[in-house]
């Protein structure tokens, strides 16, 4: 029962992202290139590894991150983003959530091309190895291709790191999908 939820609930997110995503791709309200001021960006940034934790064994992981920022003034955003994440591992996969806030500048290369640094502080929850709570901060630089206009996908590296009981260091490469208005 435990396992199919997880996969509910990792379904449910990532339907209603893409769903919102299409709407944002229709919604033609700034016709300005990304990061103009006013802009909202509906985004998710996922990460996947397989590797070798000391003391954990083998395993995959899936993170997927539902977020929105809004870009305050040029190139300038702050936002907030979800936390889903699971491990595929022997025995129970441990599901996470969480909940977080974002700032971002986006620096733009050519007219196709930016990379967006952003800096996130998150509060998640946990049942890997039992319950734990923890504050989790974040920086990504996704390297972004626009695409068409108001979509984009993009990826670069990533570093999470968990404080609490235990600190957990995360290096990884991030993609991103997303669509702007």
């Amino acid at each position: 029962m435990k396992r199919n939820m997880k996969w509910q609930v990792l379904a449910l997110a990532a339907g209603l992202l893409l769903s919102v995503e299409a709407l944002a791709q229709e919604v033609n309200v700034n016709s300005g290139s990304f990061g103009s001021t006013g802009q909202v960006v509906i985004s998710d940034d996922m990460y996947g590894s397989i590797g070798y934790t000391s003391g954990a064994g083998d395993y995959f992981f899936i993170t997927l991150n539902p977020a929105a920022d809004y870009f305050l003034k040029e190139n300038l955003s702050l936002g907030g983003f979800v936390t889903l994440a699971t491990q595929f591992q022997d025995g129970d996969d441990p599901l996470t959530v969480g909940l977080g806030v974002r700032g971002g500048y986006n620096i733009p290369l050519n007219s196709n091309v930016s990379v967006w640094p952003k800096l996130g502080l998150a509060v998640a929850h946990t049942d890997y190895f039992g319950d734990r709570t923890y504050l989790e901060i974040s920086l990504t630089a996704p390297f972004l291709v626009h695409l068409a206009p108001h979509f984009f996908v993009g990826g670069g590296p990533g570093l999470v790191t968990q404080l609490g009981d235990d600190t957990i260091a995360t290096l990884s490469v991030t993609t991103v999908v997303g669509g702007y208005f």
